[in-house]
């Protein structure tokens, strides 16, 4: 599946124009997890990601392309969670790289499963809130967190962690972008990745395959294997 092969490649060029450190995946070195979502109340809270009106942003993206994710990491863009004072701007990314994900209705199931895994990490301390109409993600950081050390290392692991405990997942690359001017440009990926994932669900639901009168024809025009899948599915009826 290369559906979002192109997206994953720009958010690549994206990040070269980034300070990054790169830290290998450690399950021993992943943050505590509550099991549920943790209400981080204004008072006891250090600071924002994504806070006071600045740019926020979330999205995935899942290929088959051997090379594209190479190993299990978190990167970060930014000054890590210890050393921030202040709201800042915050973007998270998770690239993956994935096993064959079948065809029409296994694919779309696949791709959805693994973007709900977002919904479903609880690190101590830090209460994420995310929009999926905005793809934002705001993060409330406890002070009490921050004593006790955690930082965006350590938090991506937990992320990787749960990714991991999905069949088929090879790879897990989450990007942490802190306070970077490429966030509000980082929004387009997002939208797009809707975009592709909306087309899908259409072409699953049995959209006409006359491109001339389809609305969705610029993403099929767009993304590789798209058109592909679209008129397979048309020849299936």
């Amino acid at each position: 599946m290369k559906l979002y092969d192109h997206i994953i490649s720009h958010t690549l060029e994206q990040l070269e124009t980034c300070e990054r450190r790169a830290f290998d995946y450690s399950e021993r070195a992943c943050w505590k997890d509550n099991g549920e979502s943790e209400l981080v109340m204004l008072r006891d809270a250090a600071y924002e990601l994504g806070g006071s009106g600045t740019p926020s942003v979330n999205y995935t993206c899942a290929t088959t392309t051997p090379g594209l994710i190479t190993k299990d990491e978190v990167v970060l863009c930014g000054k890590d969670l210890g050393d921030l004072r202040g709201d800042v701007s915050f973007a998270r990314i998770t690239l993956l790289e994935v096993d064959d994900l079948g065809e029409d209705e296994q694919a779309y199931n696949a791709i959805r499963n693994m973007e709900f895994v977002r919904y479903h990490v609880f690190p101590d301390g830090y209460m994420v809130r995310v929009s999926s109409e905005s793809n934002q993600e705001q993060v409330r950081v406890s002070k009490k967190a921050l004593a006790g050390g955690i930082r965006f290392a350590s938090v991506g692991n937990a992320y990787i962690r749960k990714y991991k405990q999905m069949k088929g997942i090879r790879h897990v690359r989450v990007i942490f972008l802190v306070d970077q001017p490429i966030i509000r440009e980082l929004v387009g990926n997002a939208k797009k990745v809707d975009a592709i994932t909306k087309t899908l669900t259409h072409i699953l639901d049995g959209l006409p395959t006359d491109c001339s009168h389809c609305d969705l024809k610029p993403v099929c025009d767009e993304v590789e294997g798209m058109r592909e899948l679209h008129m397979g599915k048309g020849k299936k009826k």
